[in-house]
């Protein structure tokens, strides 16, 4: 019987970790009834980590509540761990947890915040929430957010938000409020970069929500969506489409929406859910993207082919009857195809075609029609034109050609491929490996048989021709040898293929069965397989046992019989085979144990390889002490003499103490072996650093003579406990020639360190080292910042930055912390002083953004940003004034230094970021006067103020400076964006017209109107902005012909809803408007008609203009080529 701890730990010594942990739950109860727990937990919590840790278990095995609530916040992270546990599962006070927490180091507080965030405590959550927002630590306060209650958290994330670093957990606990939140933010942000980087950090969270509460994300999408959907919410997208598709569908189409040409296209369950829920929008969808094949095709691809003929006709019913919009032929239904080859083929100007694409045009159509083509392409002299070939040939004799086409596709195969050259055979087999194994049929096995002696033989054969044939046989093996075995002889013939193969490639691979075959079919491949199994084995001969045992993957850990090979494997392999089947045979998890024990017992050198020694350090613990003692078990895998593997850092913690010596026994012996590469002495130092006997070894390198060692060690050196002593040791070499490794060591080190003790270090080396390296400070002002109540940190800060003499560079350090701690007094004494320092804590003041910022304190700091704008330091100002448009939601007033800067031609610096700026709040949707261009906005009066002086025609051709107002209006207009966005289109117009008494922009002008044409997609609103923009063209002959050009090339890129209204816009701008109204009509045929494959009622259109009165218009419609000869 177990009465004291040397009598339980006598116990446990002999057996494996997991039975050790059992064993030692299963004599607490024992203990307990006989009154010991409380001796034994007292005597074994006084001794190292393996015995504390053992203590912390059986105080919660055995219900020892103050026990475990004095370890809440224990450095010891698997202590710690089992205290937390009984938190959870005991009625620990909440008392306790806040104690722990207070003043507790962030690995502490890290265990503490993932307990709280099961929500089984919100109240006690909700306390130090509250707490730590006094303190000002916001981003600890945010990161409890979790596990608060949904009302709590309703109403606390608004004063939150900025400090979320996590939203993703926070998205899925608290949906509702995450989202509210998130409409909050995306109003409150301008359209452009905000909103978009808005949705960039939160697409995982959204991603989450969307499968809650999708209808809320269509929402915001509609209200303040991006330009493209970012990556996780695009593969969110089903649900989105399941929640409403007409809704997703229009924001899809939405003209706001950037559409970028190279946009991602939606996943494929997305595009088949789109299809089942069939919106009315979905035609137009179609229409929508002609422009863009990958996502027409992959559209085209969701719909069932018995639809895709009557979608095709709806996607292009305004397009030139039968025309196919996209270019995979194979995805429409076999006999539109042909029709479509048919069409193709009957073109004018047909055989100006390049010879390959009318070939693979031919090749989608009846074999019998396109056979004679491709066989007289095969002669080509050539040889990658016949590589070309191959494929097609193949391709169509599979799709179309019936059994008669692949036999003599096959048989021609064994005249042609025999003398061909490599590249040629290897993509006419990698085409024959394409087809659907059921295209083949028991009679081809002779062809081929041929086919594979042919391309195995030949002296030029490449690993693409091998690769196409294991696959080809691969494909056969899965296709046949889980059917009901009515074609036996393709069976055969795949597995004398792989043998074959085997023979020349010097391995086997069947590749992924494990995702091609269907449940259940491992079994029977296996019995179709295991005569060629058994027979291989006879021979000792195990690859193939091998290849298919990988294949199957975790398949094959159900398999009985496949496993007793692996096993017999084992007894008959050379040293290869026995590594491979013991990787294999212990891979199964649930008979892991025992296995590595009956592979010792045959083998026990075997300890030395890999996969054993993993399964030993992991779980056999029991069977390391032959590995580490003083006489290892040389023999086949372990020559005498050879070093000997040891337990890497993984499982390091699962030794027992007299192991983890041993370990660092045999490593010490390494390390200071002086005849090894010091890359491999100090390798061997990282590996045991961990381990508690360890860390001695580690501080004795702290000063060997190689760097490499000595700097090696300083890194490890966290890595072994003993926070204090570690940082104060780190610290130490903070100001020598070591500071380049310690400092950043010292984070590591700083996790595990109390707030009060990491405090006074910091203030040591901040305040009383002058000759700390300014490295070193950077980080440590760094790590204050990071992990000290924000009240010290801020007072921290404060004193390092009022130094006399103090470097810039951790000055500006100081600034970057200090801009995250905007709570603090002292945080914003420093701030203040920023604006007035060297350029390089100027620069640190503008590196934060407003989202980052509490709200109560964000036009402070916009204040602040303004300030800096006024500096002499040319990069500085720029630097300024390009982020000054980020503020102006916070100090409206701030941003008429922008204006400022534009119109006065005596500033040289600054101006071309400051026009950016203005042109980006004009269409960032801010209220009158910072957004829009309505009279008194701040765009409308600096254009005023441009104007006037252009109009004064100062520095005319001058040596230094030409016409500054004229270059910098027309730079100003240049930047207002001309997305085809509706929210624009006040700003657009508010600007032509205040141009429209300018004949000098009047090409600027032109530009603004033209960029208003593709917006409207109703006939009378259209025809207006056409008339306009004619308006503005009359007299201009030259201008007229660029616009109509430009408006020409936009166009070509737009697909409109309906091009019929385009139709009819540009028969009236031709009637109506004049000689420019008739240049903007060609530019509408033109444009439309070539995305349109020129339909008829285009062609009588062109036909009129080129008969129009005026010879410009005559000879721009003549440029508008139908069709080239």
């Amino acid at each position: 019987m177990v009465h004291t701890a040397d009598a339980l730990l006598a116990v446990l010594d002999p057996l494996p970790h997991h039975h050790r942990l059992r064993r030692l739950a299963l004599s607490v109860p024992g203990l307990v009834e006989r009154g010991t727990l409380t001796a034994v937990l007292d005597e074994l919590d006084g001794r190292g980590d393996y015995e504390r840790r053992l203590a912390a278990l059986a105080a919660l095995v055995g219900r020892q509540e103050h026990f475990l609530a004095a370890r809440l916040a224990d450095p010891d992270p698997v202590v710690a761990g089992y205290a937390l546990r009984g938190a959870r599962a005991l009625p620990l006070p909440d008392a306790a947890i806040e104690t722990a927490h207070e003043d507790a180091s962030a690995a502490t507080r890290d265990r503490i915040a993932r307990f709280l965030w099961a929500g089984d405590r919100p109240r006690l959550t909700e306390r130090l929430v509250t707490r730590l927002r006094e303190q000002g630590d916001d981003a600890e306060a945010a990161r409890l957010l979790p596990g608060c209650s949904p009302s709590f958290v309703a109403a606390a994330l608004p004063g939150l938000a900025h400090a979320v670093t996590a939203p993703v957990r926070l998205a899925r606990r608290h949906p509702g409020p995450f989202l509210d939140q998130a409409e909050r933010d995306l109003a409150e942000r301008p359209r452009g970069t905000g909103r978009t980087d808005w949705w960039q950090r939160h697409d995982g969270a959204l991603a989450v929500t969307t499968a809650t509460h999708p209808e809320r994300v269509l929402t915001l999408l509609e209200r303040h969506g991006p330009g493209t959907l970012p990556h996780c919410l695009r593969r969110s997208a089903r649900a989105l489409v399941a929640a409403d598709a007409e809704r997703f569908v229009r924001w899809l189409l939405a003209p706001e929406r950037d559409h970028p040409r190279y946009e991602p296209h939606l996943p494929s369950g997305a595009f088949r859910a789109l299809v089942r829920a069939d919106p009315p929008s979905l035609p137009q969808l179609g229409r929508h993207w002609t422009r863009s094949t990958p996502h027409l095709t992959a559209l085209v691809k969701a719909v069932p082919p018995s639809r895709r003929g009557a979608f095709l006709a709806e996607v292009t019913a305004a397009d030139e009857p039968g025309r196919v919009p996209f270019g995979d032929l194979d995805l429409l239904p076999r006999e539109r195809r042909w029709a479509e080859v048919r069409r193709s083929l009957a073109e004018p100007d047909v055989e100006q075609m390049f010879w390959l694409d009318l070939l693979g045009t031919r090749a989608h159509g009846p074999f019998d029609e396109a056979r004679p083509h491709l066989l007289a392409a095969l002669d080509r002299p050539d040889a990658g034109d016949r590589a070309a070939v191959w494929p097609l040939l193949v391709a169509c004799a599979g799709r179309d050609g019936g059994r008669a086409g692949m036999a003599e596709v096959l048989e021609l195969m064994t005249r042609r491929l025999r003398n061909e050259r490599d590249p040629v055979r290897a993509d006419a087999l990698g085409a024959l490996a394409d087809l659907h194994p059921a295209r083949f049929a028991d009679e081809d096995t002779a062809f081929l048989d041929r086919i594979l002696l042919d391309a195995l033989g030949a002296r030029d054969a490449s690993a693409a021709t091998r690769d196409a044939l294991r696959r080809l046989a691969a494909g056969l093996l899965v296709e046949h040898g889980t059917d009901d075995g009515t074609r036996p002889a393709l069976l055969q013939w795949a597995l004398h293929a792989f043998e074959r193969i085997t023979g020349h490639m010097g391995d086997q691979d069947f590749g992924p069965l494990h995702r091609t075959l269907r449940r259940g079919q491992e079994h029977r491949l296996f019995e179709v397989l295991r005569p060629w199994l058994e027979a291989a084995h006879e021979k000792a001969d195990h690859r193939l046992l091998f290849a298919f045992t990988a294949a199957l993957g975790r398949r094959a850990h159900r398999m009985p019989a496949l496993q007793r090979m692996l096993e017999d494997a084992l007894g008959t392999g050379d040293d290869g085979a026995f590594t491979t089947a013991v990787r294999l045979w212990l891979e199964p998890p649930a008979t892991r144990d025992e296995r590595v024990a009956r592979v010792l017992e045959r083998e026990p050198s075997a300890a030395a390889l890999p996969p054993v020694l993993d399964v030993l350090a992991a779980r056999r613990t029991d069977l390391l002490d032959g590995l580490l003692g003083d006489r290892p078990p040389y023999g086949r895998f372990l020559p005498p003499g050879a070093d000997r593997p040891l337990p890497g850092p993984r499982h390091g913690d699962r030794l027992l103490p007299r192991q983890q010596e041993a370990v660092v026994r045999v490593t010490r012996a390494v390390v200071t072996d002086a005849s090894r590469p010091l890359p491999e002495r100090a390798a061997a130092l990282r590996t045991v650093a961990g381990l508690p006997a360890g860390h001695r070894l580690v501080a004795d390198q702290l000063d060997a003579p190689d760097v490499l060692l000595a700097e090696a060690a300083l890194a490890a050196l966290p890595r072994g406990g003993r926070p204090r002593e570690t940082l104060g040791t780190l610290l130490g070499h903070a100001g020598g020639d070591r500071a380049r490794v310690a400092v950043y060591a010292v984070g590591r080190a700083a996790r595990s360190v109390t707030p009060s003790e990491l405090a006074r270090r910091l203030e040591d080396m901040l305040l009383r080292q002058p000759d700390a390296k300014v490295t070193s400070r950077k980080e440590a002002v760094r790590l204050a910042a990071r992990f000290l109540p924000a009240p010290r940190a801020a007072a921290l800060l404060a004193a390092t930055y009022r130094i006399p003499d103090q470097h810039p560079d951790v000055r500006a350090a100081v600034v970057a912390s200090a801009a995250r701690l905007p709570g603090a007094p002292d945080a914003w004494a420093v701030l203040d002083d920023a604006g007035r320092g060297a350029p390089q804590v100027r620069q640190a003041l503008l590196a934060a953004v407003p989202w980052r910022l509490p709200a109560a304190h964000r036009a402070r700091y916009a204040r602040l940003v303004a300030g800096v704008c006024s500096t002499e330091d040319p990069e500085v100002r720029e630097a300024a004034l390009g982020s000054l448009a980020d503020w102006a939601p916070y100090a409206p007033g701030a941003v008429a230094v922008l204006r400022e800067t534009v119109t006065d031609f005596d500033v040289r610096v600054g101006w071309l970021e400051a026009a950016r700026a203005l042109a980006s709040l004009a269409v960032s949707g801010l209220p009158h006067p910072v957004g829009g261009a309505a009279p008194g906005s701040l765009l409308h009066d600096t254009i005023g103020e441009l104007l006037t002086a252009v109009r004064r025609a100062e520095y005319d051709a001058c040596p230094d400076r030409d016409l500054p107002a004229r270059q910098r209006l027309d730079r100003l207009l240049q930047g207002v964006p001309h997305r085809p966005d509706p929210g624009l289109v006040p700003v657009l117009e508010a600007v032509a017209a205040q141009l429209a008494g300018e004949p000098a922009f009047a090409e600027a002008r032109a530009g603004l109107l033209r960029g208003l044409v593709d917006r409207e997609h109703e006939l009378p609103g259209l025809c207006a902005r056409l008339s306009a923009l004619a308006d503005a063209l009359r007299g201009r002959p030259g201008l007229a012909c660029r616009t109509a050009g430009y408006l020409e090339r936009q166009i070509a890129g737009a697909t409109p809803p309906d091009p019929a209204v385009f139709l009819a816009a540009a028969r009236h701008s031709a009637a109506a408007d004049g000689v420019p109204g008739g240049l903007l009509a060609v530019a509408l045929v033109a444009g439309q008609g070539r995305r349109l494959g020129w339909p008829e009622e285009w062609r009588v259109l062109l036909r009129e203009l080129r008969r129009h009165e005026d010879g410009d218009v005559r000879a721009a419609a003549w440029e508008a080529v139908v069709h080239y000869e």
